[in-house]
């Protein structure tokens, strides 16, 4: 491990446990440090340059003099970015960094001059900003990990719309706490997980164990929205691991032995890689440098064991194979397993009779045990290779050859097709949302009747009858027939329910107007059983004086110049079938139009004649009528056209003579109307 610092190279032997500082002269002539520094690992030499896309030099790890390798020039947009080598185009390069209040996303390497490998873009993938932490073992894939950024990458905003704010000195960044893996072959980022995601719990150190697909994050910090509370973050000493593949995200883990304490307020959580020479992940700070052996513990570890596929724990077992047989073996002495196995080849006679022998449709069978053998001897008495059978039952033969004797048998089973069938409904035709009950006509005893509906193969029900669920839509069901065991082709059978929709709205027509009836009628309606009328505009409904079928209906007892709101529904075999009300409003003929007749004499004897006084009037909207005997008293009122004078004044009939009224009225058309006048009342 190296560290170059105040232009001193310090090598880090961590196997030895020693650091040695690196002769280097012709140092680049700059003042301060250079803040991009990488490693050569194809040509064993340390590279630097300064921020941005300055001049690159290198000199070789074993020290020397520096050498320009690479043409730039400085700028100042490029601060704190993650460095790296690439092997595949043999160039160093660099991911994101800062400046003008921004951070990048984009990649530059430096082949003789910098040349830009990916723009910077905001696509949010990744999120501008982060850091390259680990590599893959071919140094051909890296790991950008969580870090201060946004998608825009512009720190003066203000706000983060990624899940956690990072306040800095000059606005708000979000806390990332994301991770991409980067292919130098493409220079494309493949997200591993997610921005803001809950199991990155402190921004530390991380790398990447290739060796077991795992990564690793050491110690860090968890920064806020609120700028002075950051600046007095503290770390922690806690560590998290990764299987990638495996895990859903990092986990906390506590390792044994000398655990590295957290790193001192405000300082760097430093740096962490992993060793594949020795298994091993270090984690470098500047107060010290740790070694994290995952694959070895403090830990007394377990005895080896051994375990038999029979479940035996010995180291030899004894076995008694009935035919061929793999017997296998696990040895354990963590962290190591071995397996191995063994097959025992069992030699045994074998007839062809299968266990079981199932017969369709027909009355006997033959059975046979195949040839090769000395001797036969079957449980029905034959000695030959075959015998025939005509009942259920399980069938024995005992067979021989020069060596061994061996009984088997077979199992043999016979059965009749079903016969064919058919399918009835409760209804052929239901109500959206409605269950039908289905049965089978005739159905045999011994046979299990197995519904579906046509293009499913889901079974619905087993038995003779079934209820469906509620069907909305058209549905065909199917029925497959067969015996138990299934050993005949099954018998089949279906049937198709419809589901019923409201019939058309009837056509109303009036044929017939006069003044005091209207005939109406009304066109036929598909699949209407009867019809209910309405002559109170739908309030109620009857059915037509001429029964349920009419198609007309007479209105009578009306008066001239009256409304009248006519509807008619078509109802079917179903509720649901019912129609929308057909309708139509008309009025009655008026042959005197806005004429009003008032009588000159009546007379009130009883005899069912003129007893009453009435004003006529087809247009009449409102009225006032006054009586008045000769001395000028008021004797009767009223405002209803509809209410006659019977000659009488309060119970007492009025004598022969003459009255006198006034009349007020207001007609249909608005037209104001006034008439005085005398009458007779004749007894």
């Amino acid at each position: 491990m190296y560290s170059i610092i105040n232009k001193r190279i310090i090598r880090y032997d961590l196997k030895n446990k020693t650091s040695t500082e690196i002769f280097a002269n012709n140092w680049p002539g700059w003042p301060g440090n250079y803040t991009e520094f990488t490693y050569d690992y194809t040509n064993n030499r340390l590279i630097l340059w300064r921020a941005g896309k300055d001049n690159v030099y290198a000199v070789p790890a074993t020290g020397g003099a520096w050498t320009q390798i690479g043409n730039g020039a400085f700028d100042n947009a490029d601060y704190n970015a993650s460095s790296y080598w690439n092997p595949i185009t043999n160039s160093p390069g660099f991911y994101g960094g800062y400046g003008g209040f921004t951070v990048k996303n984009w990649i530059y390497e430096n082949n003789l001059s910098w040349i830009q490998k990916r723009p910077n873009l905001s696509d949010c993938n990744p999120p501008k900003g982060g850091n390259l932490m680990g590599t893959s073992a071919d140094g051909k894939t890296l790991f950008l990990f969580s870090g201060q950024g946004s998608c825009d990458g512009n720190e003066l905003s203000g706000t983060c719309s990624l899940g956690s704010p990072w306040a800095t000195a000059n606005g708000m960044f979000c806390w990332l706490k994301d991770l991409y893996a980067l292919d130098l072959n493409t220079y494309t980022f493949t997200n591993i997980l997610p921005t803001n995601n809950s199991t990155i719990q402190y921004e530390g150190a991380m790398t990447y164990d290739y060796d077991k697909n795992r990564f690793y994050l050491f110690g860090g910090f968890q920064p806020t929205g609120d700028y002075p509370l950051n600046q007095y973050l503290v770390n922690t000493k806690k560590t998290f691991r990764f299987n990638w593949g495996t895990d859903n995200g990092f986990s906390e883990f506590v390792g044994t032995g000398a655990v590295p304490p957290a790193a001192p307020l405000n300082a760097s959580n430093g740096y962490a890689y992993y060793d594949p020479v020795d298994k091993r992940v270090i984690w470098a700070r500047i107060d010290g440098i740790w070694a994290y052996y995952p694959d070895s513990s403090l830990i007394k570890q377990p005895k080896p064991t051994l375990v038999w596929s029979t479940g035996d724990t010995t180291t030899t077992i004894k076995v008694y194979p009935s035919q061929t047989t793999t017997y296998s073996v696990t040895y354990t002495d963590s962290p190591y397993v071995c397996k191995d196995q063994v097959t025992i080849k069992v030699d045994a006679l074998k007839t062809l009779l299968a266990a079981t022998t199932t017969v369709c449709n027909d009355t006997s069978k033959v059975l046979n045990a195949g040839t090769g053998f000395t001797s036969y001897l079957w449980s029905t008495g034959d000695t030959t290779a075959s015998t025939t059978v005509d009942s259920n039952g399980v069938y024995k033969v005992k067979v021989t050859d020069s060596i061994c004797t061996v009984t088997d048998s077979t199992k043999v089973q016979f059965a009749t097709s079903p016969k064919p069938f058919t399918i009835q409904a409760t209804s052929d035709t239901v109500c959206p949302g409605t269950a039908d009950t289905l049965s089978i006509v005739n159905p045999e005893t011994g046979v299990n009747y197995n519904w579906y509906k046509v293009g499913n193969n889901t079974l619905l029900f087993t038995g003779t009858s079934y209820t469906t669920q509620p069907i909305s839509q058209a549905t065909n069901y199917v029925v497959l027939a067969n015996t138990n065991p299934p050993i005949c082709a099954a018998t089949n059978a279906s049937i198709g329910i419809q589901v019923a929709s409201a019939l058309s709205t009837p056509v109303v027509q009036a044929d017939t107007i006069t003044a005091n009836s209207v005939l109406f009628s009304w066109l036929p309606v598909p699949g209407a059983v009867s019809y209910l009328i309405s002559l109170d505009n739908g309030a109620t409904f009857q059915l037509p004086a001429a029964g349920l079928t009419a198609l007309e209906e007479l209105v009578t007892g009306l008066v001239p110049n009256q409304t009248i709101n006519f509807k008619v529904k078509a109802l079917g075999k179903l509720a649901c079938q019912e129609s929308a009300p057909g309708s139509i409003t008309v009025t009655t003929l008026n042959p005197i139009g806005d004429a009003i007749f008032i009588p000159n004499s009546f007379t009130p004897n009883g005899d069912g004649n003129n007893d009453l006084f009435f004003v006529y009037g087809n247009t009449i909207k409102t009225m006032k009528l006054s009586i008045y005997n000769q001395w000028g008293q008021l004797i009767f009122y009223t405002s209803t056209q509809s209410q006659g004078w019977d000659g009488s004044y309060n119970g007492t009939k009025m004598p022969v003579g003459v009255y006198y009224y006034s009349f007020e009225a207001t007609l249909q058309s608005n037209e104001k109307v006034k008439r005085r006048g005398s009458i007779t009342l004749i007894r």
